[in-house]
C-alpha cells in the first residue's frame, strides 16, 4: 500500500483522502473519496464521503491512499 506523506499519519486521527482499492481497480471504478482512519492495525477505516456506511478494510486490499489531508486530530475528539 502507497500512502502519500503530506502529513504524519498517526491512527487515532481522522483524514480525508481517496482510497484505491483492488477491488476497485479491478472493476474499473475510480478511488473512493472517504474520512479514513488508519486502525485497527492492518486495517483502514472508510467513510465514504458521499454517504453509505462504515467498511473497514484491510490494508492489504488497499493500493494506495492519496489527497491525504488530516480534518480531525485525536486530542480534539469529543466523545
Amino acid at each position: 500500500m502507497y500512502v502519500e506523506t503530506v502529513v504524519q499519519v498517526n491512527e487515532r486521527d481522522t483524514y480525508q483522502a481517496t482510497v484505491r482499492t483492488r477491488t476497485t481497480t479491478a472493476a474499473g471504478r475510480p478511488g473512493i473519496d472517504a474520512l479514513v482512519r488508519f486502525s485497527p492495525a492492518g486495517w483502514l477505516t472508510l467513510k465514504p464521503l458521499a454517504g453509505g456506511r462504515v467498511t473497514v478494510v484491510s490494508a492489504a486490499e488497499v493500493l494506495d491512499v492519496t489527497n491525504l489531508e488530516r480534518v480531525q486530530a485525536a486530542d480534539d475528539d469529543r466523545r
